[in-house]
């Protein structure tokens, strides 16, 4: 029976600078990438027009492309979300979501964590043009927030009274 080679996988693995096992932390030296903004390769801009997702729930392909895989949408996820685990989140197919409509010039989608919508909710609007200037993100946690919401653009954060918006 050869056992030196079982020890010298528990050796490699642990001298990889994996996890601890027994608490679950990452080694103190980890340094996570930063989050790069997408862009299109070149020749693949998007030329489907942001409101064909009208009547659709986000992560439905139109032309082949969810709506949060647009590189527009994307961008303005990454910019105005700091938190990674949040922009999964909202990105997610674990959400629940309604189907994506127009609220004035803007496209809107609205998810929120399944059984909790009340108490954890978000909507991401985007304008129809896919100008980032004219985005926002609404994010909603009771235990959090109480009874406010956390609106991002880029022009800033504020907070609101209220859920964020269902469409």
């Amino acid at each position: 029976m050869r056992r030196p080679s079982a020890l010298f996988a528990v050796f490699m693995l642990t001298a990889c600078g994996g996890s601890d096992p027994s608490t679950g932390e990452s080694p103190g030296n980890f340094v996570p990438p930063a989050t790069r903004p997408p862009t299109p390769l070149p020749g693949q801009v998007q030329s489907t027009p942001l409101s064909n997702y009208v009547g659709h729930y986000p992560n439905d392909a139109v032309d082949g492309v969810g709506f949060f895989d647009r590189s527009e949408v994307a961008n303005l996820v990454v910019d105005l979300v700091p938190e990674e685990g949040l922009r999964r989140t909202i990105v997610g197919r674990e959400a629940t979501t309604v189907p994506i409509a127009r609220v004035g010039s803007r496209i809107a989608a609205h998810g929120c964590e399944a059984h909790n919508c009340a108490d954890r909710n978000w909507t991401v609007l985007v304008a129809a043009d896919g100008n980032l200037d004219g985005g926002s993100v609404c994010y909603h946690d009771a235990e959090s927030m109480g009874d406010a919401s956390r609106w991002s653009t880029r022009a800033g954060t504020e907070r609101r009274p209220g859920t964020c918006p269902q469409n």
